[in-house]
């Protein structure tokens, strides 16, 4: 008899945003396909991360560099990076002339006009250069990093400031996920119900969205020569997946729902893995859902952590958390 399993890998479909963040950048055309490319969404709460000691170090005037380090408040863990400013892959030719906009956090600290370098407090940089413009704020610097599409070094562990306390998960399978989120209810109890990490620290800049979306559903089958099972060979074969993507999704949401039990999810699907719209009616002898970004997910009774922890459903029955190795 034929046996399937199923194995779902998710990523970050685009740079975790501030909720404020958010609110600027999504109407860039580009931005919301990066956006609206994933279907599940993670509401979360992390502190304020923030640039300090930046500055252009102007030493190789051919190639200047910009230096600055990531913080977060309330930690003594520090990022150390190093971004040069020309790069063909940021659409930054070398020797084109651009201007470096500054925007900081809310208050504002308060910059000396005679000494405006380096500069601390800050929420992100755009870089203009006349035909374009391209924002960075220190998640989205680390995601270009993960991505490894820009050339930026790092030293310090990354996955200190790439930890987030579960609110809210949802889906965006039958609509966009920025017409999902516009108005949305839960968001907007989360912001004004929940409170800041630190004092002084709005809870527009705290609360974060995390746009999900699937790297990989690897499908492994044995098969007999039963002719039905032998036509989902062929089909197997071809390309063609046995499952509809829509479907794993709806499946993935119930599932992190049913392990985390965020505080402003109303249904928590506590009979899951059984489900009309999942998983459960295909017969997977086994599947799970792990995350290929070192992003770690806070929960009350514990966290996952990307890239080491997985969920797993074996025999549509039963739901576990299966811990990979605990990092150091």
């Amino acid at each position: 008899m034929a046996e399937q399993r199923l194995f779902n890998v998710l990523q970050l479909a685009y740079t975790p945003l501030s909720n404020y963040d958010f609110v600027m950048v999504k109407d860039d055309a580009i931005i919301q396909q990066f956006i609206n490319s994933g279907k599940l969404y993670v509401i979360a709460q992390r502190p304020v991360l923030t640039f300090e000691n930046f500055y252009l170090d102007s030493d190789d005037i051919e190639n200047p560099v910009l230096k600055f380090e990531v913080h977060q408040k309330g930690s003594d863990e520090k990022l150390e990076c190093e971004f040069p400013l020309f790069q063909e892959e940021f659409n930054v030719p070398y020797g084109s002339r651009c201007d470096i906009a500054i925007n900081y956090t809310y208050p504002k600290s308060e910059v000396l006009f005679q000494h405006p370098m380096p500069f601390s407090s800050m929420a992100n940089f755009v870089v203009n250069t006349g035909n374009d413009y391209y924002w960075i704020s220190p998640e989205k610097l680390i995601y270009h990093y993960l991505r490894d599409v820009l050339d930026i070094r790092i030293k310090g562990d990354i996955t200190h400031f790439l930890k987030y306390k579960v609110h809210y998960i949802g889906k965006a399978t039958e609509q966009d996920v920025i017409k999902r989120l516009t108005g949305h209810s839960h968001l907007q109890d989360i912001l004004s119900i929940e409170r800041p990490f630190h004092y002084g620290t709005l809870p527009t800049e705290e609360i974060a969205i995390l746009f999900l979306s699937f790297k990989d559903n690897i499908f492994m089958n044995t098969f007999s020569p039963d002719d039905d099972e032998m036509d989902i060979a062929v089909k197997v074969l071809m390309g063609e997946k046995p499952i509809d993507d829509n479907v794993i999704y709806l499946d993935a949401e119930k599932a992190l729902i049913k392990a985390l039990k965020p505080k402003h999810n109303k249904l928590l699907y506590n009979s899951y893995p059984a489900s009309k719209d999942g998983l459960h009616s295909h017969n997977l002898e086994f599947y799970t859902f792990n995350f290929s970004d070192p992003i770690t997910l806070i929960y009350d009774n514990g966290e996952i952590v990307g890239c080491k922890d997985s969920l797993i459903v074996e025999k549509g029955k039963t739901l576990q958390i299966r811990k990979g190795v605990s990092p150091k």
